[in-house]
């Protein structure tokens, strides 16, 4: 009799494809599988969730699923965050520490999946979980010098339909294939109509099916409860893959078999990476020789074995020509003589080892002392060495010099500063040494004098002494300016907290004559906040130049108004703004009145330096400044103050 007939021919209760698959979810152990509500409480509980979790189903349905997570997860509201996700992509995967009911902890692998009815509305989350503790000890002891592949074997993604990482279906009594998921199409290349009725035999090699080895996964499963096994699978195309299968029987309420729950996960990029590592450690055994004369022969970087305590196991040539040590000398004492007294005193070198310890290795960049006393700038790797049993025989660390890169980066960076200065006082010595000072102080002096020699004539010349009396103090004011600018240099001013209000007050103060004179009318209005975190002085210079320009440079048709307004970005940036009704800026203009001795109308009595110092007192600190301007209608300076740490 044919055997696929026989199999077809088995009695099997009536079960539709969804009662499938609430079958798998009830009884399946391996796996906690169950749904929650919108706002995360638990709504269904298979035997799963109760082997792992330890709660009966009276016990938990209703409650909050953040019932499962430590306490640190709860104070940040890391259960919230992934519902979150799950809802903005579709779903969430994670693994880490949960709590059974006894508080006992476990590695879990995590996945959430929001659900939504026909009308895409959403109606709660399926959430599946796997205890992966035995798991995570076996990889982190074979993956520990690989961080990226523990990465990825530490995580173990379980999901039901439409989901792609694992091929979960159900067999019938005689293991023909019942139902079939998205995973299980990615992975095995076989569409729903073409696998369904089959034999999953279908998916073993010719020499598995022939010695019957498909049958006697069926047998174990009904046997012991389950089966287990990893070994090569066949897609339809005739490639093969690694893969992991866990087999369970399926019972109804009568205790009827009614078929088989089957998950795979394709393994095969772990199981090539374990054949690969397993090629190099054998080559390491026959080689062990040739490694040592490799590594003696390394002079750019100091590679050298600790013990357990940090003490001095191996020597190469790099490490004596980086560190100055014959092997004779320094092999047997601690690697902390490579150390400062203060970073000993803190405990520094022993932090390292714990850290390689916990994260598998150990990265930093500090000054390490050399035999003679010489510092030099070093890039330390530092990386536990266990043995085959998981046992701690010490660390590798490889030490390299990178003195000459951190001098140049300094070097580089005094250079910038230089260079910046330099520019600004090459413009002072130009400005004040050769054009203004000797004439200013001439000029005076001869005013005087003249001033003198006039006597009572001085009356019918008053008009002409005055404009240049006023022509000496412009340009004694532009020496001050100037000198401002080499202050910016110089000065490095403690920000403290500044009340605007204040501050402004302090500021229309000293216009007082400006404003009356032009009958100003300055307004404050819309205070998202009313302190910055500044210089108290550079501040005062920004507000004085924006709001002395936003007078000068008025309509004639109009009394000068200026609002001074502050706000807060989207991005947390603070906003002070000066918005007037002057005469405004052509567009060709703009990007000059902020250079030194540019003004954009030459009828206004100025020097053209304040809004340069403005510019500059800000890009020392960081901060920037931009103004929109129409012409005829008035001008807004808006300073941004990226640093504020309110």
């Amino acid at each position: 009799m044919d055997l696929n007939s026989e199999r077809l021919a088995i009695a099997q209760p009536e079960v539709t494809p969804e009662s499938y698959y609430r079958l798998i979810v009830d009884q399946i152990t391996d796996y906690a599988i169950f749904l929650l509500d919108p706002t995360g409480c638990v709504i269904t509980w298979n035997a799963g969730a109760k082997k792992i979790k330890q709660y009966e189903k009276e016990e938990i349905l209703g409650k909050h699923f953040s019932i499962f997570y430590t306490p640190a997860d709860k104070d940040r509201e890391y259960p919230s965050y992934e519902l979150k996700e799950a809802l903005a992509q579709g779903r969430f995967e994670d693994e880490g520490w949960r709590v059974r009911k006894d508080g006992s902890m476990f590695w879990a692998n995590v996945i959430i999946t929001a659900i939504y009815d026909h009308d895409k509305k959403l109606i709660g989350f399926s959430k599946v979980t796997r205890d992966l503790s035995e798991r995570k000890k076996a990889e982190e002891a074979l993956f520990k010098a690989l961080e990226e592949l523990k990465e990825s074997e530490e995580r173990f993604r379980l999901l039901i339909e439409g989901v792609g990482d694992y091929a979960i279906f159900m067999l019938d009594p005689a293991g023909n294939v019942a139902t079939w998921n998205e995973g299980a199409r990615k992975m095995k290349g076989y569409e729903s109509n073409e696998i369904i009725g089959k034999f999953f035999s279908k998916f073993y090699s010719k020499e598995d099916v022939e010695k019957g080895f498909p049958e006697y996964e069926l047998e174990q499963a009904k046997l012991n409860g389950r089966f287990e096994d990893e070994g090569w699978r066949y897609r339809k195309d005739g490639s093969v893959f690694w893969a992991n299968t866990i087999l369970t029987p399926i019972y109804n309420s009568k205790n009827d078999l009614i078929g088989f729950s089957k998950i795979t996960r394709d393994l095969t990029d772990r199981k090539k990476l374990e054949q690969q590592l397993f090629r190099i450690n054998e080559e390491l055994k026959e080689s062990e020789e040739k490694t040592k004369l490799l590594i003696n022969s390394v002079t750019d970087y100091a590679i050298i074995m600790l013990s357990v305590d940090g003490y001095i196991m191996s020597w190469n040539t790099g490490a004596e020509k980086i560190k100055g040590y014959k092997a004779k000398e320094i092999i047997g004492k601690h690697f902390s003589t490579f150390y400062s007294r203060e970073a000993i005193e803190s405990n520094f070198p022993q932090f390292e080892l714990s850290v390689a310890v916990e994260k598998g290795h150990f990265e930093d960049e500090g000054w390490r002392i050399r035999k003679d006393g010489t510092s030099f700038w070093a890039n330390v790797v530092l990386s536990p060495i266990y043995n085959s049993n998981n046992r701690l025989l010490g660390f590798a660390k490889i030490t390299r010099d990178l003195t000459m890169r951190k001098r140049n980066e300094e070097l580089m960076q005094k250079n910038k500063e230089l260079i910046r200065i330099n520019n600004d006082l090459d413009s002072f010595v130009y400005a004040a040494s050769h054009d203004l000072k000797a004439p200013v102080i001439n000029m005076e002096g001869l005013l005087g004098a003249l001033l003198e020699d006039l006597g009572p004539i001085q009356e019918e010349h008053s008009e002409l002494l005055h404009m240049m009396g006023e022509s000496i103090s412009t340009l004694k004011k532009v020496i001050a300016d100037l000198g401002e600018v080499i202050k910016l240099q110089q000065e490095r001013e403690r920000p403290v907290s500044v009340q605007i209000p204040e501050l402004l007050q302090e500021i229309k103060s000293n216009l007082r004559d400006l404003i009356k004179t032009s009958k100003a009318e300055i307004i404050i209005e819309d205070l998202a906040f009313d302190n910055l975190m500044y210089s108290r002085k550079n501040l005062r210079s920004i507000l004085f130049n924006l709001l002395s320009n936003a007078i000068k440079y008025a309509d004639p048709q109009r009394s000068p108004k200026v609002v001074v307004r502050t706000s807060i970005s989207a991005t947390g940036e603070y906003i002070l703004s000066v918005e007037d009704n002057g005469l405004g800026i052509a567009n060709n203009q703009v990007r000059k009145i902020f250079s030194m001795f540019k003004r954009a109308h030459d009828h206004v009595e100025g020097s053209g330096i304040g809004l340069y110092l403005v510019k500059k007192i800000l890009s020392n600190s960081g901060d920037s400044i931009e103004v929109d301007s129409q012409v005829g209608k008035g001008s807004t300076f808006n300073v941004t103050f990226r640093h504020q740490g309110q």
